[in-house]
């Protein structure tokens, strides 16, 4: 039997167990966490104060994080991964405009599920970008410029296909455009009191409306006639 073949063995009942708790309360504090750098500031938020949060030993919070750095970029990467998952799935529509209105949903819909994230992602405290920094140095492609790429790609195809009015001709700039737009919207539904919102279209309009009416404005003014749903003009 090799070295490793113990390491192949399922885990036992107890171990099992161990496991998804663990797993459990690392999410419970960077949930904490989460909601505490935005409502209290990064500079205010110790360890210490995010275990009493979640009811556990202040010093045993030192199992899972052995400092707030290490708690920060533990975020980063995971809030990071997460939407780059969400958006990839916008890929799977099968022409460049389908993809398009799908990312720009999903990027929308994963922002206002998850304000606190979205909010620390998108609007950073200082000390949270040095975080960011060191991680970019071993991740070649930051979320950001990830999320660009993604729709300049898109956006390419469109134009290739004829999509696009022919005024349309750099795919960086309609990617920017499209990305500004959605991410406008987000923060307008997770920060805007309803008194701002209602100057803006109604309180009580639902995102669904905001969103729907983003989409218009977008295939209406980037499209071609003859374009829409994702068929390209003759």
């Amino acid at each position: 039997m090799g070295p490793n073949a113990r390491k192949s063995h399922p885990l036992s009942v107890s171990e099992a167990r161990r496991e998804r708790e663990r797993a459990e309360l690392t999410e419970r504090i960077m949930d904490a966490a989460r909601e505490m750098f935005v409502r209290d500031g990064y500079e205010a938020v110790t360890l210490r104060k995010i275990a009493l949060a979640v009811e556990y030993s202040p010093a045993a919070i030192y199992q899972y994080f052995k400092d707030k750095q290490s708690l920060v970029r533990a975020i980063i990467r995971r809030d990071s991964d997460d939407l780059r998952t969400h958006l990839r799935a916008g890929l799977n529509r099968e022409a460049p405009v389908e993809q398009l209105v799908e990312m720009a949903r999903l990027y929308a819909e994963w922002g206002i599920a998850h304000p606190n994230h979205y909010r620390l992602m998108v609007v950073p405290p200082p000390a949270w970008v040095e975080q960011d920094r060191e991680l970019n140095r071993s991740d070649p492609t930051p979320l950001e410029q990830e999320i660009l790429a993604m729709l300049w790609m898109v956006v390419k195809g469109a134009i290739e296909r004829g999509a696009l009015r022919e005024k349309y001709t750099d795919p960086a700039l309609v990617a920017a455009t499209l990305w500004a737009g959605i991410h406008g919207a987000v923060l307008l539904e997770i920060n805007a009191p309803p008194e701002n919102r209602a100057r803006l279209g109604g309180a009580d309009t639902p995102f669904e409306a905001r969103f729907a009416t983003l989409r218009e404005v977008f295939l209406d003014g980037f499209l071609r006639e003859g374009a829409r749903d994702g068929t390209a003009a003759g």
